[in-house]
């Protein structure tokens, strides 16, 4: 046999045990798809959006972001102290209100006819009708960690969510610790005490059980490839369907799903072809999801996913 003839056999037969294996884990993540994040009234297809729209270059840096109705989003963009109003079926902005100057705005949601916004700073603002710079009210909050991105509303608690990005405390186990603060409307208190904590362990683990891939590094120490997840929570939303909290890690590319009392549910790693810099997510009413991508370099998108309802048996 020739050596062109043996390169190419041994070739062929790595394309082969690659496909195959790549095969065995698609089944895998299938199986684990349709029974895992399947829920007892619907599902979500991640691969397949319903909506993608390429944003227009104010929103660039969309930072946060929140449901209005069926067809229309707010949005701000992360340095500008404007909040936008778009809408989806014209693809366009279709109102904006300035409501301060410069500055780090990350979080956004809104509750009732109020909108809050979260700068990094951990000062939350207040923004009432007609969302003018003369109906605002700042609040600093009393939270230890000093970069803070994620914002929701909890309707069915009455209150507001935060999720810093950075870790919970110093020393080497809150180094991969997160997390999540409320804040009650009724008094506007914050309540000092998280009300959960993230463990990336317990992600990983939850992740290992379920034969879900995790972003890989090589180690310095074996060579071999090992977990590098970080989960930085960008963002953070309740589903108004099943009541659990989704939440984004822009710098994985990762989604995980929490009940409210912290328990893991899901996880997942987004498709890098869709997802290039999944910032933030909202819902609309009927469940379906909103995930935007920051432009970077590029154009910001806007992915829209279906509440795919199941069949009555």
């Amino acid at each position: 046999m020739s050596k062109q003839y043996y390169f190419s056999f041994v070739l062929a037969a790595l394309s082969f045990i690659t496909v195959k294996r790549i095969q065995k884990a698609g089944v895998e993540q299938y199986h684990y798809f349709q029974t895992v994040f399947q829920k007892e009234n619907g599902w979500f297809n991640f691969k397949e959006p319903t909506l993608i729209l390429n944003l227009p270059f104010e929103l660039r840096e969309i930072s946060g972001l929140t449901n209005v109705s069926e067809l229309e989003i707010a949005c701000v963009q992360d340095e500008n102290g404007i909040l936008f109003m778009y809408n989806l079926l014209t693809d366009s902005i279709v109102g904006q209100f300035n409501f301060g100057f410069k500055g780090d705005y990350e979080g956004l949601t809104k509750a009732d006819s109020s909108y809050y916004v979260l700068r990094s700073d951990a000062t939350l603002l207040e923004i009432a009708f007609p969302y003018d710079s003369l109906h605002v009210t700042q609040t600093k909050l009393t939270i230890q960690e000093q970069d803070n991105e994620g914002l929701c509303y909890d309707q069915r608690n009455n209150r507001l969510l935060i999720a810093p990005k950075s870790k919970f405390g110093k020393g080497k186990i809150l180094k991969d610790t997160r997390a999540i603060y409320a804040i009650d409307l009724a008094t506007k208190e914050l309540n000092e005490t998280p009300i959960f904590l993230i463990s990336i362990a317990e992600i990983e683990a939850f992740a290992n059980k379920h034969l879900i891939q995790l972003p890989q590094k090589v180690s310095k120490q074996s060579s071999d490839s090992i977990s590098a997840l970080k989960f930085i929570p960008s963002s953070l939303a309740v589903h108004p369907k099943t009541d659990e909290i989704y939440m984004l890690s822009a710098v994985d590319q990762t989604l995980a799903v929490f009940d409210k009392k912290g328990l893991l549910m899901n996880f997942f790693m987004l498709d890098t072809k869709l997802f290039n810099k999944p910032e933030r997510l909202t819902f609309l009413s009927n469940g379906d999801l909103i995930i935007t991508n920051e432009g970077q370099m590029g154009v910001p998108t806007l992915l829209k996913f279906e509440w795919l309802k199941l069949e009555a048996e």
